[in-house]
């Protein structure tokens, strides 16, 4: 689809209001300075409003997206402004909207839609390896031949996670409907984890979470409400009784993805699940409101593939929660926690090829479906795609809540054996349309 992508306006949008002098400078906590020079992203899928037959008018709708923006800015200033290594250069110098016109009709593409073809949805600027300076904040929105709009929406890695996205999301919607910003962001975080230049080893690479890049394939997998349901009921236990519906998805992709995992390997092969983890409200004082990368992982281990069942592979996730609970407490008490926990993690990583490592991010119960600019929610909303880290799960939720989107990036072998796993495929359905 790319060929049918006519980009028509790029604009630099400023704040409405300048930063006071007090603000220019934000400096980086030391979660923000670990994390990959990348973009964070959304897509946000609106349909045509059928009472309509015109659609979205181009001009009329990016006029009110970009004095929205405009007026959002202020509230989260250093999206307008430059990362300059270890601190934001809060400059005003604005966010990068693109308009783009898309010669296809929406409909058809989310019925047949596969991760693949959200690339063109992407901009070209969002899907550099480079270090990300400027734009901190990226948006393109994308007008269908038939009415319906796309709107994407990156912003820097060194300053958010996707907590801090869905922020930004809700308040801009909040702005465009002339409605106040009721989540004020906070940009506190280097206060709780400050960047301690003394302490940090010569090599601090040791203490990131490296995902290997390579060729993989990434595929979409659905799990719809009932079959959550029916999920849960096989995952619970004498332990873990009502498992929830991220438990319930996490446990069986690790599951599915160690037995594809042992299938192609000649010998029995430790995997290592990491999971990333929302640190606000966890650690006392960290407001669900704190923009930056506030996430830690919790790591969980199956030696030599022995844990065998989906309830045991629950039990052992909840036990690693109550783990991450006391680290939590003890981050509180005291910021050298937060080393010990990013040794840990080296240490993981330093096992290099002895060791399966898998990861998963959770995107459920953000509150993206809730993004409403001034003509509906969105009928879709999903991540970037595709991706080039192996060995990835991100789960979204699907539009009503109740069931999720799994977007699954393995090597070729592994997702070849991965895809059909009978007891995956009887929980999930592989890139059903969007809509029917």
């Amino acid at each position: 689809m790319e060929e049918k992508v006519e980009i028509i306006a790029r604009d630099i949008i400023k704040p409405s209001s300048p930063t006071p002098n007090d603000k220019r400078i934000l400096n980086l906590s030391l979660l923000d300075i670990l994390s990959s020079p990348m973009y964070t992203g959304a897509l946000l899928f609106y349909a045509a409003d059928p009472q309509n037959l015109l659609g979205f008018s181009t001009e009329e709708t990016s006029l009110k997206l970009k004095k929205s923006l405009s007026h959002t800015l202020p509230i989260f200033y250093p999206l307008a402004g430059r990362i300059m290594g270890s601190f934001v250069e809060c400059n005003d110098e604005g966010a990068l909207f693109i308009e783009a016109r898309v010669d296809h009709l929406l409909l058809e593409f989310l019925k047949y839609s596969v991760p693949e073809s959200l690339e063109p949805l992407v901009p070209v600027e969002a899907r550099s390896r480079e270090a990300v300076t400027w734009p901190v904040l990226l948006i393109q929105a994308y007008f269908f031949r038939c009415g319906g709009l796309v709107i994407t929406i990156c912003t820097s890695h060194k300053i958010t996670d996707a907590t801090s996205l869905a922020m930004f999301i809700r308040g801009w919607a909040e702005s465009s409907r002339d409605l106040g910003i009721t989540l004020i962001p906070s940009f506190t975080a280097s206060e709780f984890f400050p960047l301690p230049i003394d302490e940090l080893p010569s090599k601090p690479m040791n203490r990131k979470v490296v995902l290997e890049e390579m060729n993989c394939v990434t595929k979409r997998f659905v799990f719809d409400a009932s079959n959550i349901k029916k999920l849960r009921a096989k995952a619970s236990s004498n332990l873990v009784k009502n498992p929830t519906r991220v438990e319930a998805v996490t446990a069986l992709f690790w599951r599915c993805a160690t037995k594809a995992s042992r299938l192609s390997s000649p010998t029995p092969r430790t995997s290592v699940l990491q999971i990333l983890v929302n640190l606000r409200g966890k650690v006392n004082s960290l407001c669900e409101n704190t923009i930056g990368n506030m996430l830690s992982l919790m790591i969980l281990n199956n030696e030599e593939a022995k844990i065998e069942r989906i309830q045991d592979v629950v039990d052992e996730l909840r036990r690693a929660k109550e783990v991450f609970s006391l680290n939590c407490k003890e981050m509180s008490e005291s910021s050298s926690k937060i080393f010990e926990l990013l040794e840990e993690i080296g240490k993981v990583h330093g096992r290099g090829t002895e060791v399966d490592l898998w990861i998963s991010n959770s995107w459920c119960k953000l509150g993206m479906y809730e993004a409403d600019f001034g003509w509906g929610k969105p009928v879709w909303v999903t991540g970037r795609g595709t991706s080039n880290f192996k060995n990835l799960m991100l789960l979204i939720d699907t539009k009503d809540g109740e069931g999720i989107e799994a977007w699954i990036t393995l090597t070729e072998e592994h997702m070849s054996l991965f895809k059909c796993d009978q007891e995956l495929l009887e929980s999930a359905s592989l890139n059903p349309p969007v809509l029917i």
